[in-house]
């Protein structure tokens, strides 16, 4: 029986995979699917209906993947796919005998070959492919799926372009076929050490009956069984119908549509590869981090725009070049981002791994028959439409449009069917997009690359803060990791950090499990946090920090309650500052009241502020009064005013609050006038003498409860004190200006 590899094994021998995807795609390239292979079939004179059955050729052996299934399950997915692999490299040098038969036997006879050729290769390649799809599910990780095919897509588009590059020069010096013959045979080069390459690959050892090489046709109709399966087969096979046609006669658009030249047609693949390329390695980490669905859905989104883009292309224009390329970059980013998101949820959600021969055979079948059927409609249809011209509102009518049109709407429907599939994670499409629209994505990547090079403590503390700096929820992950490094200081920095990020449900669980642990120098800081990212769902975490045997914590988690307005804490709170004898925690206490706005507190609160000597300390009480009548923000302005230029500001206050008043207070006009005057003159002790006497002559029924409170206690604590504490004096300018009913 063979030995199930490792994870570790597989890691290491992935760079043969590496290797093979990045020759073969060379191969590819520069023969059956690349753009230069239609350009050739369109040399040798043959239609466009000929040129779909050609191309119809290689998805539709993809049927034979039902027979050979079993087979290739009991010979071995590796045996098999190294053998067939190699064959369909003496199949596909039979191109380069296509001038002689050419000059030999004319159209006819070039096409018989040429289906020869392309028949043999797209047996063996469906052959080998039937045993790839399952032997990948095996030696590929999924913990690292979409990382590493990314990598290897940015491996394969690196030698794509290159080779597209090379191909470009040799069409656009060559004449005739002997161009189409030097690319051909240089892919044919690197084919073979592609085949090199996947002889070094491990597992796809041949199964045993019981490991599933028992595997038969009545296991495959029970894939059929399957309603999640048939749901993304269905919904691919109606993509496939839709973009197959469009890309594979998109070269005949550019060139007799646009006005391009074969050499100019090669390079617009080189933007689609680099597209491509700009792209994969983070659709890929997106996809491990945060589903395959998101991902793919987002590629199918923008491939539903591409059929409107190619019919509003400027025709035989300066322009047409660029617009092309600009174009082909945008596909290949989508391209991309639907590859790795759909083959990803493929393997990880959509095909059992104990059955993936069975599965995965069905699914080639069933990819290879839709993708034939549309290679042959869609070459007939154009065929059908080729006398097509005309003018619609901004789209020129030509024997393209049907297909773009057709492909728009297929797309759509496909785009539907795909978000049925069951998804590998909960993260939707619209959370996946607030990852790049919220905060600063690209400042956001940049710090966590930076988070994981840091060397040390120091930068890696730096690089947490950082990641806050920059809001965005693709620092989550990371933020998280930081709360349980073994570095201290890095644990405490995530925590402010945290706090400075937008409420988010993992960081807000995270910090209240610090507030309820046991790591107590952290769980100050993070109950502090909790109350200043302000979710309520922290509120049972904070009440449980209430009842802390600590006071740190009790007095954070009862400013946090008090910031989130927990009006259920304030009967505890309350009654805990009329018996707590700590000052620290009456003050903590007697804030959150006044957040809470619970006006029973008031007279217990005037208790602790005359008690109290710390200025710091005296003010934040002063607030917690303030914030009983509202309008936090008056009453800011006036300790910051009080800072600067006293009696001026002292003046001003007054005249203001007499302009406010006028109508109701007209009988103490005098009074507030000459109170203005002396504040004015510096004359302090007066003003406040004079400012007294306003009070006692007010109508009190004009203010609300809490103001009228206020007053009259800051009136008897202003004659005690007299200019010593401010705290007073600010209070009642407060209560005078904003304390009205009609304030309220």
């Amino acid at each position: 029986m063979t030995a199930t590899l490792t994870t570790t094994e597989k890691i290491r021998r992935l760079p043969w995979n590496t290797t093979l995807g990045a020759t073969n795609n060379i191969f590819a390239q520069l023969t059956f699917f690349g753009p230069a292979f239609v350009l050739f079939l369109s040399q040798l004179h043959l239609s466009n209906t000929q040129i779909g059955f050609l191309l119809s050729l290689i998805p539709f052996t993809g049927l034979i993947a039902l027979a050979v299934a079993p087979a290739a399950a009991r010979f071995g997915y590796k045996r098999t796919y190294v053998t067939f692999f190699g064959i369909r490299k003496i199949f596909a040098a039979g191109l380069l005998l296509a001038p002689l038969v050419m000059a030999r036997f004319g159209v006819n006879g070039i096409l018989v070959y040429i289906t020869v050729v392309i028949g043999g290769f797209a047996l063996c390649r469906s052959i080998s492919e039937t045993a790839y799809f399952p032997w990948a599910q095996e030696f590929i990780p999924n913990t690292i799926r979409g990382r590493y095919t990314s990598i290897n897509d940015i491996m394969s588009r690196f030698t794509g372009i290159g080779s597209l590059a090379l191909g470009s020069l040799i069409l656009g010096l060559a004449t005739g076929l002997d161009g189409f013959m030097i690319i051909f045979l240089i892919g044919l080069i690197f084919g073979v050490i592609a085949v090199w390459a996947a002889t070094h690959i491990p597992g796809g050892a041949p199964m045993a009956e019981s490991a599933g090489g028992s595997m038969s046709y009545h296991h495959m109709l029970n894939v059929l069984k399957d309603k999640n399966f048939l749901t993304y087969v269905t919904a691919l096979a109606i993509l496939i119908i839709a973009v197959t046609p469009m890309g594979s006669f998109l070269p005949l658009y550019m060139t007799q549509q646009i006005g391009l030249t074969d050499s100019m047609v090669v390079t617009q693949q080189i933007a689609l590869l680099i597209g491509g390329l700009s792209s994969t390695y983070l659709f890929g980490w997106a996809a491990d981090r945060y589903g395959s669905k998101p991902v793919m859905l987002v590629g199918l989104y923008v491939k539903i725009a591409l059929p409107l883009m190619w019919m509003l292309m400027p025709r035989h224009s300066a322009l047409s070049a660029t617009a092309a390329l600009v174009i082909a970059f945008i596909n290949g980013a989508s391209d991309i981002a639907w590859a790795i998101g759909s083959g990803r949820l493929l393997y990880v959600k959509v095909v059992p791994s104990e059955k993936r021969g069975e599965y995965m055979a069905v699914y080639y079948a069933a990819v290879g028959l839709i993708g034939g059927i549309s290679q042959v409609a869609g070459g007939g249809a154009l065929d059908l439409t080729r006398n097509l011209s005309g003018q619609f509102l901004f789209f020129t009518i030509d024997p393209f449009f049907p297909l773009f049109v057709f492909g728009l709407i297929f797309t759509a429907i496909s785009v539907y069917l795909f978000t049925k599939v069951q998804a590998d994670s909960n993260v939707s499409v619209s959370d996946f997009a607030a990852l790049f629209t919220h905060g600063n994505p690209v400042l956001g990547l940049e710090s966590l690359v930076r988070y994981y090079r840091a060397r040390d403590e120091k930068e890696t503390v730096a690089m947490t803060e950082r990641m806050a700096k920059t809001k965005s929820p693709l620092t989550v992950d990371e933020l998280l990791e930081a709360l349980i490094d073994p570095r201290f200081n890095v644990r405490f920095e995530a925590i402010i950090s945290i706090s400075h990020m937008d409420s988010d449900p993992r960081l807000v669980k995270a910090l209240c499990e610090f507030v309820v642990g046991t790591e107590l120098s952290l769980s100050v800081v993070a109950a502090w946090a909790l109350g200043r990212i302000g979710d309520k769902d922290a509120i049972p975490a904070l009440r449980h920090g209430l009842a802390s045997q600590y006071r740190s914590i009790q007095a954070h988690s009862a400013r946090a309650l008090g910031t989130l307005l927990d009006d259920e804490s304030a009967p505890v709170l309350l009654e805990r500052l009329k018996t707590e004898s700590d000052r620290g925690l009456r003050i903590a206490y007697s804030s959150a009241l006044g957040n809470l706005r619970v006006s029973e507190a008031i007279p217990t609160l005037f208790e602790i502020l005359a008690q109290t000597e710390n200025e710091g300390a005296r003010l934040e009480l002063a607030l917690a009064l303030a914030r009983m009548i509202g309008h936090e923000h008056h009453f800011i302005k006036l300790v910051r005013q009080m800072r600067h230029d006293r009696s001026t500001a002292l003046s001003q206050m007054i005249t203001a609050i007499q302009r406010r008043l006028k109508p109701e207070v007209e009988v103490i006009g005098q009074v507030m006038t000459d109170c203005a005057d002396a504040f004015a003159r510096n004359n302090i002790e007066q003003g406040i003498a004079l400012l007294n006497r306003v009070i006692t002559m007010l109508p009190f029924d004009i203010y609300t409860p809490e103001a009228r409170t206020i007053l009259l206690e800051c009136s008897k604590r202003m004659d005690e004190f007299k200019t010593s504490h401010y705290e007073y004096l600010i209070m009642a300018l407060h209560a005078l200006g904003v304390g009205l009913i009609e304030d309220a």
